[in-house]
């Protein structure tokens, strides 16, 4: 990566002040554990918590790998409206069962990734596939229960899922965001060979690449403004790449696809999917919308395009699972940074200020 060795000074320099190399031990006391706690916008605070008995119905995991998932950053920097503080964020979470209060059948010791989220019971929805579209669902760590950015953390027994004992957990700590590349190709209705516009080279949008590849898309071309991004992006199969920011004539020229899926949502993104899609096309939006971002009918009538949100994912979590223990996710080309607590404290507010460029932070607590 262009920007490894910089990325190398401010970790290093982390573990130069806190006198640790790696992961730092657990200095956690019986019946507290440590956790970054968001106490107020860009107030990002590492501190040891009481741990609280178990509530019915509730299950402790012990935290083994927490991917950083964009809207964690924007939890951090105060630009996420569905925020409340003081919170610990973090919903991209595997582990192993610790305790349960629960009927259901979780074993001690138990592999499990979490489905982060959380609705009431007694919800109209909860029963149903998809859990994305109960008026009470929110995510872990963003609202009113501390997620996962920390060495344990307490979920209700719906929200976990098995994963295979023999799978990696920074490779399991991918299904989450495989989940969200999963549904937005299912809003999408890929159709085997057609061809695909992916804006956008995140850790989902790289996600994207892959699961469509795997799902039987043809030619997958890929946008970003970040040509590290874009070169993973070529290792992963896309047929071609386009920086947007230093090639606008390049951007200008994609025109004729099938479906375009949007993970930037800014007016720009918007303008180019509804630019590139072919007539009668398909258009999806899975990138927070930006407030100012608005489409027009008429943008959308004359060619016959059809655009649709994909926000979350349902309650089942199985396709995603499969993908990555399968091998067919290639997370380790995506992981850019790993780092404990201790680490992740100073790292994620370098990130929001542009001082770091990841792909994907995962955190070993």
């Amino acid at each position: 990566m262009a920007n490894q060795a910089e990325d190398a000074r401010i970790v290093g320099s982390v573990r130069a002040e806190t006198g640790m190399v790696g992961r730092p031990e657990s200095a956690t006391a019986s019946g507290s554990f440590r956790a970054l706690l968001l106490q107020a916008a860009n107030e990002l605070v590492l501190t040891q918590l009481d741990r609280r008995p178990l509530q019915v119905g509730q299950v402790r995991i012990r935290v083994r790998t927490v991917g950083v998932c964009g809207s964690d950053y924007s939890s951090v920097a105060g630009r996420l409206r569905f925020t409340r503080f003081p919170i610990v964020p973090g919903h991209e979470v595997v582990g192993d069962v610790m305790e349960a209060a629960t009927t259901a059948d979780w074993a001690i010791g138990e592999h499990v990734v979490v489905h982060p989220l959380i609705v009431h019971r007694d919800d109209p929805a909860f029963a149903s596939a998809e859990l994305q579209h109960a008026a009470t669902a929110e995510v872990l760590g963003v609202v009113s229960r501390d997620g996962a950015f920390a060495e344990e953390v307490v979920v209700e027994d719906y929200m976990l899922r098995r994963i295979p004992e023999d799978l990696a957990w920074e490779a399991a700590a991918f299904i989450e965001p495989v989940a969200v590349a999963v549904r937005a190709l299912e809003r999408g209705g890929l159709v085997d060979g057609e061809r695909l516009l992916l804006l956008g080279a995140g850790s989902i949008g790289l996600l994207l690449l892959q699961v469509a590849l795997t799902s039987g898309a043809g030619e997958v071309v890929v946008t970003d403004v970040l040509d590290d991004r874009l070169v993973i992006a070529r290792k992963l199969g896309a047929v071609g790449t386009v920086n947007v920011r230093s090639d606008v004539r390049a951007a200008e020229q994609l025109r004729d696809f099938d479906l375009v899926i949007d993970g930037v949502g800014s007016p720009e993104s918007t303008r180019l999917a509804i630019q590139s899609a072919r007539r009668g096309g398909r258009i999806v939006v899975y990138g927070v919308p930006a407030a100012e971002n608005t489409v027009t009918m008429a943008s959308l009538f004359a060619p016959d395009l059809s655009i649709a949100a994909s926000r979350l994912y349902g309650r089942d979590l199985s396709r995603a699972i499969d993908l990555v223990a399968s091998g067919a996710i290639r997370g380790d080309l995506l992981v850019t940074h790993r780092v404990g607590l201790v680490e992740a404290e100073q790292l994620i507010p370098a990130v929001i200020a542009g001082q770091v460029s990841p792909i994907k932070v995962q955190i070993v607590p």
